[in-house]
């Protein structure tokens, strides 16, 4: 059996090349229809050959239209979803090619030709995709573990119940499962949460069967296997030409920032060396991405021996455990207070950024200890690279508690866009310069 990996690029390649033949035969079609068959009387016979001569450059182009219009995603959509998203994702790739034959005055292509080939395409695009939809059906209700409480279900409205949950890793290599079903009562919230943290760990897709359908309005996906409903959790957007896309923008800006900073990084490390002795960068561990440390570089903004003197402090020390911050730190040296309210401190993390190990939004990187504040989402927060600046960072005016600012990543996390990173970006600088940095 195939893993739930290659199974999902099987589909993708297949629906891929699906498409691209459906939009070649559409154009093909419509030609014929112009200026073979003359639905519509035509003036003149033009050649065949710069008709089929764009095929290769408009093919590519209309799959990435496809692809962006979210056309190959794993999950099976709705008929009217897919052809409401097929229809549009056509007509942008028409507009495209209109633009393209505007601005190409070698050849006039006919406007009818292009006319037909739009009602062709959508056609015959969702003819072909409508064929493939009984057997993704079934594959998808193939395989499926179904987990429950105790020992006694045997089978859940029609599914084989495949383990209980301290089993369910074993049983999805036993059984060969493409996707864990959890079935558990409401009052087993802990459980549930157990459950999906293994299977998030593991790479397993899951999906819960929920209890009310006032969960629906969670955003979760709903779908149904036979007849059984069920809530599938969104993966992140994070993943894919989401996460190729963030990591250009990552260090395409953080390479001009280090570039145009550069002076007034001399500056400040200047003024370090003035106010106190020390060195000028301090830096601290931290845990990154799929949970492997490194170094976070920061403008030392504390006196020398800072550490050692919050380990002596017993009252220094719960204050900080609270929070893993300080209101009035008197660790903090006077560049250091000026440096923490404009968040300058942070300017040398743009090379953590650089070097893969921070993005430019993103969770606020963390220490070992607080990983267990993040409970069953400590996973989930793993998944990402930690963020220069993020939510939490531009709304900590409003000094959330530490729960709140795991809700923030989580957000973050769930419904990352380019245009979230640049709210969040443009809204850093407002806070740098008005000085509501760290305290």
């Amino acid at each position: 059996m195939l893993a739930e990996g290659r199974r999902r690029q099987l589909h993708v390649l297949l629906t891929v090349v699906l498409d691209a033949c459906t939009i070649a035969a559409a154009f093909s079609l419509a030609y014929l229809l112009r200026f073979f068959w003359e639905v519509v009387p035509a003036s003149d016979s033009p050649p065949v050959g710069p008709y089929l001569a764009i095929l290769p450059v408009l093919v590519p182009v209309w799959i990435g239209v496809f692809a962006a219009y979210g056309l190959y995603r794993e999950r099976l959509q709705g008929f009217f979803d897919e052809a409401l998203r097929v229809t549009s994702a056509v007509s942008v790739g028409m507009m495209a090619l209109l633009a393209g034959s505007f601005f190409y005055r070698q050849f006039s292509y006919s406007r009818l030709w292009i006319l037909f080939a739009w009602g062709i395409s959508v056609v015959l695009v969702l003819s072909a995709r409508g064929a493939l939809r009984p057997a993704r059906a079934r594959d998808r209700a193939d395989g499926a573990a179904a987990t429950v409480a105790g020992g006694s279900h045997a089978e859940l409205d029609g599914l084989r119940a495949a383990g209980t949950p301290p089993q369910i890793l074993t049983a999805v290599r036993r059984v060969g499962a493409h996707r864990v079903i959890i079935a558990l009562p409401a009052d087993a919230r802990e459980t549930t949460l157990q459950v999906s943290a293994a299977c998030q760990e593991a790479g397993v897709p899951f999906a819960i069967v929920p209890d009310l359908y006032t969960l629906v309005s969670s955003g979760a996906e709903v779908e149904l296997v036979d007849r059984l409903p069920l809530l599938t959790l969104r993966g992140t957007p994070l993943a894919g030409w989401g996460r190729r896309l963030k990591d250009a923008l990552d260090v395409t800006v953080a390479l001009v920032g280090v570039i145009l900073c550069l002076p007034l990084m001399a500056i400040i490390s200047l003024l370090i060396v003035l106010d106190s002795r020390g060195p000028v960068f301090y830096r601290q561990q931290r845990i990154g991405k799929a949970a492997v440390p490194f170094y976070a570089w920061k403008f030392r903004t504390m006196v020398v021996g800072a550490d050692q003197r919050l380990a002596r402090d017993r009252r220094l020390r719960e204050r900080f455990a609270a929070t893993y911050k300080l209101v009035d730190d008197p660790r903090v040296t006077r560049m250091g207070r000026w440096l923490r309210r404009t968040s300058l401190d942070e300017l040398p993390q743009l090379v953590n950024v650089l070097r893969g190990e921070m993005s430019l939004v993103g969770p606020r990187p963390i220490v070992e200890e607080e990983l267990r504040k993040y409970g069953a989402w400590e996973r989930r927060l793993l998944c990402v690279r930690p963020g220069l600046t993020g939510m939490w960072q531009v709304l900590r005016h409003h000094q959330p508690d530490y729960a709140q600012r795991v809700s923030l990543d989580m957000y973050y996390i769930d419904h990352w866009s380019v245009g979230l990173d640049l709210k969040i970006l443009l809204r850093t600088l407002p806070s740098v310069i008005a000085g509501r940095g760290a305290y």
